[in-house]
């Protein structure tokens, strides 16, 4: 088996099991060792014990993107390999992608890899719902008695032994099938009722079918019989019939075409005011020419003043005015600008020469200040000596010492200096004023020679203004006669719209006339009217003096046709008669009037209602006979069904059946309990559960629920050992189960159980033949074991080493 990026195996891991009778997985708590069961059910099932049902999010390393599983393995003589391959996607959700199983070739060694070449052999399955199944198929059991038969996962062990009785019951139908009679009485019930709804709507329908005698199907046939004979005369005479009615047919459209006729005639008249017609075109006419003689004259004097226009831009024209306009109030404000500029550079120089005379007088008054402070320092150290004091400047005795006051001196130097020095700074803010407001200026001055410039270019072959002006002049004056030509347009094509208006209603009056004329003409086409001319009046003369002629002529035809017509009646009504009375016989009900295909189309649905009522008759008698048939059947059916479900539903043979199963259970886990425990313990089942008798009590029986936790792990795998055995004599298809892996604490164990419990399995590896697998921590049970597959874990994942004792 080999494992890539599979729960903790991040690596490429491979597990050789081949030739390998009795192995066990060892290494510390968390290194991966029931992860190697997962990957055997997973890459068999698609699942496992631990995980939830279709859970797959941990089935991949935490670090892998990719996680796949290979599974070689051998089953009735022929080998197989199963692979599933799982992917995160983006949002890190799990999931089979890739499942295949294939079966080997004979002559393959399973063992090299170099042989297990992709697609070697015969393909199985390709999706992960088909690989399932199939491996259900190739070994023989479901997931579920897969995992009580060959791999019995940790924890799971106790669970038969200490069940109640009723989940223990529940157990034991569902693991060695004897829910299947639950599922035969159901299927019984199910049956009884499907029968007993058949036969009772079998008994509705076979109330709904009359019962048939002969005398009622020979008096059907001899009806039809008689009804078929009539085929012919009835025949006949309809065709007769026929032929009169195209007769008639005839003498009724000559009447209708006379009376027609005279009815066109009649309302051939002449309308009146057609003589003025022709006199109110001619007006309609002139007028409509007169107008339209005084739109064209209006327009030609419009079209001439909008060329005269479309030589002057009046828009360009007050642009240009506007354009000199602002050069004269530019070079207005450049002078006065100049102006000020310069008044303010004089007021600028002036304001520079205050201050520097602000400067002199600082300095000179500073100097005076500081002339004055070293006299009063001097007079300090005057104010401490004495006659014959030794001067402290020049270290010689004193001889007189003066009196001199200077503090009103140092008070007005002071103020002398405080007062030029505020003089001194209001000259230069003056000066810092006038410099900022003359930058302005000068800025400004700028500003306004760019936009003189920008005129005067503007302006160069522009004309004067004076030009403009009369150009403004000569163009409004232009406007105001276009304004007046437009409106005598329209006043002239409004006349016009109002002459044409009568003009149309005038032509209007007249083709009107000409359609009631034509359309007079057309109602009587027929009969060849005289063609109009071009005078209306005259035509209307000529179509109602030729209508009056033609009025007498129709009125002649019209009596002949009334006569033929009567004549042709009397012979149809006397073959109508003759066939009502042939069919009347009969009680076939036919119309006093119609055509011949009227009388052979009722005298044919009789026959055919005569024919189907025959062989209604006849299926009635079969429909009946069937019907009967079938309830007897169904009948039966639900008897039989009834007396199954009966039988299945009595609670003593499913009881009897499990306890069957229990005996075999019991009996075969007392065989392997007594073994492992040196023969001190039994197994028995009394009240409704386990029970062992103690050998080294004086064959005492205890509950198995008082045993000791190494006394329990021994009878509950003699009991799981036991169940993997009669679970594999039930499986489907004759499973052949060669291998048992165990996962389940053995540390519980004393070391003489436990010494029994590893000559079991080494027996159980030489009796029954089959590969026996362990997951354990205990050192002496590992010990024992012939192939050990060392797990460890470090940073990188989990690794597997072979080992051999």
């Amino acid at each position: 088996m080999d494992l890539q990026g599979f729960g903790s195996y991040t690596g490429t891991e491979t597990f050789d099991f081949t030739d390998v009778d009795f192995f066990a997985l060892t290494g510390p708590t968390g290194a991966g060792k029931s992860t190697v069961l997962d990957a055997m059910c997973f890459a068999l099932y698609g699942r496992t014990p631990r995980w939830r049902v279709n859970t797959t999010q941990n089935a991949i390393a935490p670090s892998a993107v990719e996680g796949r599983v290979r599974l070689v393995f051998a089953a009735a003589g022929m080998h197989y390999v199963a692979t599933r391959i799982l992917r995160r996607d983006r949002n890190g959700k799990v999931k089979t992608t890739t499942a295949a199983l294939e079966q080997l070739p004979a002559g393959v060694n399973p063992a090299d890899d170099g042989e297990l070449v992709e697609g070697l052999g015969k393909a199985l399955a390709g999706s992960p719902s088909e690989v399932s199944s199939a491996a259900e198929r190739v070994i023989g059991l479901p997931f579920e008695q897969f995992t009580k038969c060959v791999l019995l996962p940790q924890g799971e062990f106790a669970e038969f032994l200490h069940a109640s009785p009723a989940d223990r019951r529940k157990i034991l139908e569902n693991l060695l099938g004897h829910s299947v009679y639950r599922r035969v009485q159901q299927l019984a019930g199910a049956k009884r009722d499907a029968a007993t709804t058949a036969m009772k709507t079998l008994e509705a329908q076979l109330a709904r079918v009359p019962a048939v005698s002969d005398a009622e199907i020979g008096a059907a046939a001899e009806r039809a019989e008689k009804l078929e004979k009539l085929t012919e005369p009835v025949r006949d005479k309809a065709t007769a019939l026929d032929g009169l009615a195209a007769a008639v047919e005839t003498a009724r459209r000559r009447l209708h075409e006379a009376e027609s006729n005279l009815g066109s005639l009649t309302y051939i008249k002449r309308p009146e005011g057609v003589a003025d017609i022709a006199a109110q075109v001619a007006a309609a006419n002139a007028a409509v020419a007169e107008k339209t003689a005084e739109v064209e004259a209006t327009e030609a004097e419009d079209e001439r003043l909008r060329s005269e226009l479309d030589g002057l831009d009046l828009g360009l024209i007050e642009r240009q005015l506007k354009a000199w306009t602002e050069l004269a109030e530019t070079e207005s404000k450049l002078r006065t600008g100049r102006e000020l500029t310069e008044e303010l550079r004089a007021q600028f120089a002036e304001a520079k020469e205050l201050e520097e005379a602000a400067s002199e007088e600082v300095e000179i008054q500073h100097a005076s200040l500081h002339k004055i402070r070293m006299a009063e320092l001097a007079g300090t150290l005057r104010a401490g000596l004495e006659v014959g004091d030794e001067c402290p400047v020049c270290d010689r005795p004193v001889e007189d010492v003066p009196e001199h006051d200077l503090s009103e001196s140092m008070q007005q130097a002071e103020e002398a200096s405080r007062t030029a020095t505020n003089e001194f700074r209001d000259a230069q803010a003056a000066v810092v004023a006038l410099q900022t407001k003359l930058e302005n200026y000068e800025e400004r001055l700028t500003e306004l020679q760019l936009a003189e410039r920008r005129l005067k270019k503007k302006l160069e072959d522009v004309p004067e203004p004076a030009a403009l002006q009369a150009r403004r002049a000569s163009s409004e004056e232009a406007r105001q006669q276009l304004a007046g030509t437009g409106a005598a347009l329209k006043a002239a094509r409004r006349a016009l719209r109002e002459a044409e208006k009568r003009k149309a209603a005038v032509d209007e009056r007249r083709q009107r006339a000409w359609k009631e004329f034509q359309h007079a003409r057309d109602q009587v086409a027929v009969l060849g009217p005289p063609a109009g001319g071009d005078d209306l009046a005259a035509s209307w003369t000529d179509l109602v003096d030729w209508a009056a002629a033609s009025m007498a002529r129709a009125e002649v035809e019209r009596e002949a046709a009334r006569t033929e017509l009567a004549g042709l009646d009397g012979r149809a009504a006397t073959l109508r008669s003759e066939l009502r009375l042939a069919l009347g016989e009969f009680d076939v009900d036919v119309p006093r009037t119609g055509a011949g295909g009227d009388y052979v189309g009722r005298h044919a649905a009789a026959v055919e209602s005569a024919r189907g009522a025959h062989e209604r008759l006849k299926e009635a008698r079969a429909q009946r006979v069937d019907l009967e048939a079938d309830t007897r059947k169904f009948a039966h059916e639900a008897e039989v069904a009834k007396a199954l479900a009966s039988h299945l539903e009595a609670r003593r043979f499913m009881e009897w059946l499990l306890s069957e199963a229990l005996d075999e259970l019991v009996a075969g886990a007392t065989m392997m309990l007594n073994q492992i425990t040196g023969g001190q313990y039994d197994l028995i089942y009394r009240d409704q559960d386990f029970w062992v008798v103690d050998h080294h009590d004086a064959d005492m029986a205890r509950p198995a629920r008082s045993l000791s936790g190494g006394e329990t792990f021994a009878a509950s795998l003699s009991l799981a050992l036991a169940l993997s055995d009669q679970l594999a004599s039930l499986a489907r298809h004759g499973a052949c189960l060669e291998s048992i892996i165990l996962d389940e604490g053995f540390g519980t164990l004393d070391p003489e159980t436990l010494d029994a419990v590893a000559t079991t399995l080494e027996a159980l590896t030489l009796s029954a033949g089959r590969t026996v697998g362990l997951i354990t921590h205990v050192p002496e049970l590992a010990e024992r074991v012939p192939v050990r597959y060392r797990i460890t874990k470090d940073a990188k994942g989990s690794h597997v080493e072979k080992t051999f004792s």
